[in-house]
């Protein structure tokens, strides 16, 4: 319901905004002026009612799936979702990951490894834009060792979506195969780049449980950064900070890993 009042505002301020624009000249220059404005300016008009159609065209085209998704009707929405993709081979980046976090919300994990296969198959460029939410099955099987190897797979590949985090899941699935040297150097390599406040902690929580500070603090990002992120947020904003994260994949992967972290940062 929400989605429709919002098409149907959207439209009458569009058409009301439109129409303004088009008198404005009428009522401010008088008849002969505005008619020569017209005259000078038809195409303006062609290229507003071309942008507006389009727009709407999206948004009829794409009405079931909105409506579905407003609804909360999962089951219904992957029947659609895989018709359009499977089946039409309607395959953008926007369908996939709407796929892949309805699989999630379902527990269908099978579902989200039967994507990935689809997708080395017909797109396999398209992964690396997937990386993240492909994962799932990895994380959910236990299985560190797998884990390690589909990470692998991406982390110095150019255009991979959240490349950071990428990296540092990668990193994670070293420690947990007992790779420390590995690990540690991934870990001080993004210990030293520009990273989300979460993120940031999350590396130097890792870093700090496979290495030991001693008085010469060899690797003095763990402590300057520690400083630095419990001097510029509050325990609470920090833990705003990791439920506004926008990927309910790494939530859910993370989630407690996080909390962990929060609590060791704040720790007197």
């Amino acid at each position: 319901m929400k989605f429709k009042i919002i098409f149907i505002l959207f439209n009458i301020v569009v058409v009301f905004s439109f129409l303004i624009v088009i008198l404005m000249p009428f009522f401010m220059l008088g008849g002969e002026y505005s008619l020569q404005y017209f005259k000078n300016s038809w195409y303006l008009f062609l290229v507003f009612l071309i942008i507006i159609g389009i727009i709407d065209s999206y948004f009829f085209l794409n009405w079931e799936m909105f409506s579905l998704l407003e609804s909360e009707k999962w089951d219904e929405l992957i029947i659609y979702l895989e018709k359009r993709i499977y089946g039409k081979k309607k395959i953008n980046i926007r369908l996939l990951k709407i796929m892949a976090n309805t699989y999630l919300i379902r527990s269908n994990i099978e579902g989200i490894s039967k994507l990935e296969q689809f997708l080395r198959h017909e797109k396999p460029g398209l992964i690396k834009k997937m990386v993240i939410p492909l994962s799932i099955p990895f994380f959910k099987e236990g299985s560190s060792e797998k884990m390690e190897e589909f990470f692998k797979e991406f982390i110095t590949d150019k255009g991979v979506t959240e490349a950071n985090w990428v990296r540092f899941l990668y990193a994670f699935s070293l420690m947990l195969n007992k790779k420390s040297d590995e690990a540690l150097s991934l870990l001080i390599d993004l210990c030293n780049s520009k990273l989300s406040s979460i993120l940031k902690l999350l590396v130097i929580y890792s870093l700090q449980s496979i290495v030991h500070i001693n008085s010469n603090d060899k690797f003095g990002c763990i402590e300057l950064t520690k400083k630095e992120l419990s001097s510029n947020f509050k325990k609470e904003k920090m833990k705003n900070e990791l439920e506004r994260l926008n990927d309910m994949v790494l939530i859910l992967v993370l989630g407690k890993y996080a909390k962990e972290a929060i609590e060791w940062l704040y720790k007197e």
